[in-house]
C-alpha cells in the first residue's frame, strides 16, 4: 500500500455535531488506508470540534484545523493548501460515503494508467462517481442520482476518457464537488480554487474544473449519500446571500467565454440561468423578493438576446418558467411561485 497514492479528504465543518461522527466513521473505515482526513472547522458553535477531537484520538490520519466562521469555500481552500495527497476529495460533514469509495477509485486509476500509457499518456484529472439523497427522518433514499451515462457522448465503457465537450448536460448536477476526486496537480496548475465569500461555490468550481480537465473518468455507481432537507442544509437557508447566485452565474459565464465555449453550450447555459435564478428565488427574504425578481428579469431578458434562436430555446426543459418571468409582474410571479 506504500506505493499507492495518498488521497487527501477535505471536510469543511460548521455546526454539524449531529452528523459529523457518521461522516468521519465512513472515512476512517474505508477499505483503502492511505488517506489524509483534513477537517476544517469553520467556527462551529456546537460540539462539532469536541466530537472530531475524540475521534482524532483513535486515528492519526485525522487532522483538525480551526478557523473563524468564513464559509465553506475558505475552509476547502485551506484544506487544499494544507493537503499532502496526490488526489483530493471533498466531503460535506453532514454526509457520508460508502466504505469502498477510495479503493474503487484506486482500482480505476491503476487501470486508467495502463490504458493511457498506450494512448493519451495524460494523468487523470477528475474521477466522478454517483451520489443520491437521503431524506432526514425517513429510511428511504431518493433514487435520483447526480448523473447518468446517457448524459455523455462517446461513452464506450467505464474506462472511456472524457472531456467537457462530451457532456450533453454540462450544467446539471455534474457541478457538485462532493462526487469527484481531483488530481491536486491539476487544480494547482490551473489555479483553481473555490470562490470565497460567495454561496453556491460548487457551481463555479465544478464548471471551471470540467472545462479545463483533459481527462475525466466516470463511474455511475453510487458511493455518496447526501442529506436532503436537514436543518443544517445551506440550500434551505433564507438569506440575502441568495443574491450570490447572480455572481456565481456571471463567473461561470466568464469561464465559458474565456475558453471560447459559448456557441457550443449557449442553449444549455440559457437553461442553466433561468433554472438557477428561479430555483433560488424561494430562498430570498420576503422584503427582498421584488428586488431579486427585477434583477432576475433583466438578466434573463438580456440572455435571451444573445444570439439565440427562439425555435430552439422555446423547447428547453422548464422553459415555461422563463416565460413566466418574462411576461409577469412581480406580484403575478410571486403568487405563481407560492
Amino acid at each position: 500500500m506504500s506505493n499507492s497514492p495518498r488521497i487527501s479528504i477535505i471536510v469543511p465543518v460548521y455546526n454539524t455535531g449531529k452528523y459529523v461522527e457518521k461522516c468521519l466513521k465512513s472515512l476512517i473505515n474505508q477499505t483503502y488506508s492511505n488517506l489524509e482526513i483534513i477537517c476544517v472547522d469553520d467556527g462551529s458553535k456546537d460540539n462539532s470540534v469536541e466530537i472530531i477531537s475524540e475521534i482524532q484520538k483513535t486515528d492519526s490520519r485525522i487532522i483538525l484545523y480551526q478557523n473563524e466562521h468564513s464559509g465553506a469555500s475558505v475552509a476547502r481552500n485551506l484544506g487544499i493548501e494544507k493537503s499532502t495527497g496526490e488526489y483530493l476529495s471533498f466531503i460535506d460533514s453532514d454526509d457520508w460515503v460508502f466504505l469502498t469509495l477510495y479503493k474503487t477509485f484506486v482500482n480505476y486509476l491503476e487501470k486508467y494508467k495502463q490504458i493511457s500509457l498506450n494512448t493519451t499518456k495524460l494523468p487523470l484529472d477528475i474521477y466522478m462517481f454517483n451520489a443520491s439523497a437521503y431524506v432526514e427522518g425517513q429510511n428511504d433514499v431518493i433514487p435520483k442520482t447526480f448523473f447518468d451515462f446517457a448524459d455523455w457522448n462517446n461513452h464506450k465503457n467505464k474506462y472511456t476518457i472524457h472531456t467537457f465537450d462530451d457532456c450533453m448536460r454540462p450544467f446539471s448536477r455534474n457541478l457538485s464537488a462532493a462526487n469527484k476526486i481531483y488530481r491536486k496537480g491539476f487544480l494547482i496548475e490551473n489555479n483553481i480554487k473555490f470562490p470565497e465569500n460567495l454561496k453556491y461555490e460548487d457551481q463555479y468550481f465544478g464548471l471551471k474544473t470540467f472545462l479545463r480537465a483533459k481527462s475525466i473518468l466516470i463511474n455511475d455507481a453510487i458511493f455518496y449519500r447526501y442529506r436532503n432537507m436537514t436543518d443544517t442544509s445551506s440550500t434551505l437557508e433564507v438569506t440575502p446571500k441568495v443574491f450570490d447566485i447572480f455572481k456565481i452565474v456571471d463567473l461561470v459565464e466568464d469561464e465559458i467565454y474565456k475558453l471560447h465555449k459559448y456557441e457550443s453550450v449557449k442553449y444549455a447555459l440559457f437553461q442553466y440561468k433561468f433554472n438557477s435564478y428561479i430555483t433560488h428565488y424561494k430562498y430570498c427574504p420576503k422584503d427582498l423578493c421584488k428586488k431579486y425578481f427585477e434583477e432576475m428579469k433583466v438578466r434573463l431578458l438580456d440572455a435571451e438576446k444573445r444570439n439565440l434562436n427562439p425555435q430552439i430555446y422555446s423547447r428547453l426543459r422548464n422553459y415555461n418558467l422563463f416565460e413566466k418571468v418574462k411576461n409577469s409582474t412581480f406580484e403575478e410571479f410571486d403568487n405563481y411561485i407560492l
